[in-house]
């Protein structure tokens, strides 16, 4: 019988676009680096083809314009990791929507 040492934490999820600042670097890309700052080892920065943003508008990549492209953070770590983010994020004025689910995680 194999014992698996998981551990409980959160999955984080960010959605923003591509065309989004914060101060003179896309969101997304800070975001990514304030995540990695503080220690957290699992996040993945992806690009989507189309979103619905929770105004209800659609926002696309286009052939010719990526500015639109929807974005999506996952960052998946222990509650108290995710806490602390998002503790120093809520000072920075992003407007920035995020979702939390509870999860238990471990490499196999």
């Amino acid at each position: 019988m194999t014992t698996l040492n998981e551990t409980e934490g959160e999955i984080l999820t960010f959605w923003t676009q591509q065309d989004r600042m914060h101060g003179h670097q896309p969101l997304g890309q800070w975001l990514f680096g304030e995540i990695e700052r503080h220690g957290i080892e699992g996040a993945t920065l992806s690009g989507g083809l189309i979103g619905r943003g929770h105004d209800g508008m659609t926002h696309a990549m286009t052939l010719m314009d990526v500015a639109g492209q929807p974005l999506q953070i996952t960052v998946i770590a222990s509650t108290e990791k995710i806490d602390r983010l998002l503790t120093e994020l809520s000072g920075q004025n992003l407007a920035l929507f995020y979702s939390r689910t509870p999860a238990r995680f471990a490499t196999l």
